[in-house]
Formats: structure tokens, C-alpha cells, sequence
């Protein structure tokens, strides 16, 4: 592709704030998905040529070209991958819009997409939707559950709202504000029906010879359990059952005598119901504070509403139900 002629950077200003759309955006990102022009145009439902043309319109409004060919597919420039975050961003807040709009339209009061991992699940969000759905019944919640990582990723495009997790301080995000709630440590549990459930002085010899949940290979909470083993001296057990899924778990130490690591408020709901029985042995995997995660940007009110009820469940006592 021949190079466009370069505007002034004014003129480059004014097409981004003034010329560029939608249809801009998601031509960009369909180029990048899927790496030649047939296939975005594919994608698109529209002709190859259409793709094209606006392709074009952006590289000559902006003065760079923003992919080169590599083979057969097209890869983007710096300039490039700059405009294809700010497609993703347009395109994200597009379909916020819109499914605010629809929610507005069947008698809904607004929409809160929360993202979380096991650790927040027992009791800071059951509490702070609980709370939410008590002060506003018309307010949607969606919560999903990924990787960390994979919400950070979600929260920066503008999928969610928030991330309510606890980070390791290098695997904290740029970009992102947080504020921080209670330390969330991990503690030892053991199935409350385990013939040594009620051994004293039981010590991590005799544990690594029971079964255990363990979690799946590749995570950081996995990583830290290899390492807090080879830091005792001791291997790992050997019995394991591997699942990164919380109810799993639950389930599985419900149904079997097994040893597990749990946040701490997962391990105090399931010792109030009679699940696990919790051990005095000390676990540290050096996992920070639990912490509301959000753009930078001015959030919607549901939003800042259900951040004070994040804030309100995680100073609320351990009992106070």
C-alpha cells in the first residue's frame, strides 16, 4: 500500500475527534481479527472495495499508513494498534449505550457488568447485590467469572464496569483505578468429615499424603502453591484434583475427605454450613488486599452505587449477616 501524504498534526487531530466513526472503528478492528480485506469485508457484509475506501479515508486523514502486508495478512503499525484501541473503546462504549438504552426500554433503571474471581464471590458480592437489588430492584447486575487477566482485558475495553479480585503487586494493570478493601488471606481447610479433621498437631507431611483440590496448572495461585511447598522443603502432593471452579470444590469436599487452600471468606461460609473445618496451619501466598477495579473515567451512578456497596459488605463484620 503506497503511503498517504501527511496532513498537518491539526488535520490528524480534526479527523479523529470531527471525521472518524463507527463504521471506521469496526472496519479497523475487522482488518485486525481477521488479517486481509476479503475476509473483513466478509465479516462486515459488505464488498471488498467498500472496506477498501474506508481504509483509506482513515490512512489519508491521518497522514500514516496503519497496516502492512506481511504475506498474505496485515499487520498493523504503531499508529495502528493505537487506533485499533481506539476502535475497540468506541466500538465497547456503542454497545454499552445500547444496552442501556434497551434496558431503559423494558422499565429497567440502568445496568452494572461486574467481572470477579472465587475470592469475592462468598460473601463481598452476594452482599453488595443483595444490597443494590434492596435500594434499586430495577438495576440489572451481570457478573462474570475469568482468569484475571482476562477481565483486566474486558475492563479496559469497556465491557465491565468493574473488577472486584485481589492482584499480586506486578500483576497490578496500568490504566486502571482501584480502591482498596479488606486483606483477603488464604487459609487452610480440610473436609469436615476427614478421619484427621480432628487430629491435633497435624503437620504438612501428613497433609501432603491426602488428597487434594488443587488448583489448575498455569495459574498464579497454582504457581504460589508449587512454590510454598518447595519453600517448606516438601514436595507437593501427589493425590490431586485439579479445577479452578469454586462450587466444584464445595461440592467435591462435600462429597469426599480432601484437603484444600480457600480465600478466607470462602472458607468461613463453608465452615459456618459445616462443609470444611479450617486449620491453623499458616498459608501466605502474598496475594494483596482485595480491591474494586475501574476506569479512570467518571463511572455511571449505578455504578458508583454498587462500588459503596462493595465498599459497605467488606467493612460489614464476618457474622453480621
Amino acid at each position: 500500500m503506497t503511503p498517504p501524504a501527511a496532513p498537518s498534526q491539526e488535520s490528524a487531530e480534526h479527523f479523529v475527534l470531527r471525521r472518524m466513526s463507527l463504521r471506521h472503528a469496526r472496519v479497523l478492528l475487522a482488518l485486525h481479527d481477521t488479517g486481509t480485506l476479503s475476509a473483513a469485508a466478509e465479516r462486515l457484509h459488505v464488498t471488498q472495495p467498500a472496506v477498501s475506501k474506508t481504509l483509506a479515508e482513515l490512512e489519508q486523514g491521518l497522514g500514516q499508513t496503519l497496516f502492512l502486508r506481511q504475506g498474505r495478512h496485515l499487520l498493523p503499525t504503531a499508529l495502528g494498534r493505537r487506533m485499533l484501541a481506539l476502535a475497540r473503546k468506541l466500538d465497547a462504549d456503542v454497545q454499552r449505550a445500547a444496552g442501556d438504552v434497551a434496558t431503559l426500554v423494558r422499565g429497567a433503571s440502568g445496568e452494572v457488568r461486574v467481572g470477579a474471581t472465587n475470592a469475592a464471590l462468598a460473601r463481598l458480592l452476594p452482599r453488595a447485590i443483595t444490597a443494590m437489588k434492596r435500594e434499586n430492584p430495577g438495576v440489572t447486575l451481570s457478573v462474570r467469572t475469568h482468569a484475571l487477566r482476562s477481565l483486566f482485558a474486558e475492563l479496559h475495553a469497556g465491557t465491565l464496569d468493574l473488577v472486584v479480585a485481589r492482584a499480586m503487586p506486578q500483576d497490578e494493570p496500568l490504566g486502571l483505578a482501584r480502591v482498596a478493601l479488606v486483606p483477603q488471606p488464604e487459609v487452610l481447610t480440610m473436609s469436615a468429615h476427614h478421619p484427621l479433621a480432628g487430629t491435633p498437631d497435624l503437620g504438612w507431611e501428613a497433609l501432603s499424603r491426602q488428597r487434594w483440590i488443587w488448583h489448575l496448572p498455569g495459574t498464579r495461585t497454582r504457581l504460589r502453591m508449587d512454590r510454598f511447598w518447595q519453600d517448606m522443603g516438601l514436595a507437593p502432593p501427589a493425590d490431586l484434583i485439579e479445577s479452578g471452579d469454586a462450587m466444584l470444590a464445595l461440592s467435591l469436599m462435600r462429597d469426599m475427605p480432601l484437603v484444600a487452600v480457600m480465600a478466607h471468606d470462602m472458607a468461613m461460609v463453608a465452615a459456618r454450613r459445616g462443609v470444611v473445618v479450617i486449620l491453623p496451619h499458616p498459608v501466605d501466598l502474598g496475594f494483596g488486599p482485595m480491591g474494586i477495579w475501574h476506569l479512570p473515567d467518571a463511572q455511571v451512578e449505578a455504578v458508583e452505587r454498587f462500588k459503596h456497596w462493595l465498599v459497605e459488605a467488606a467493612n460489614s463484620p464476618d457474622g453480621d449477616e
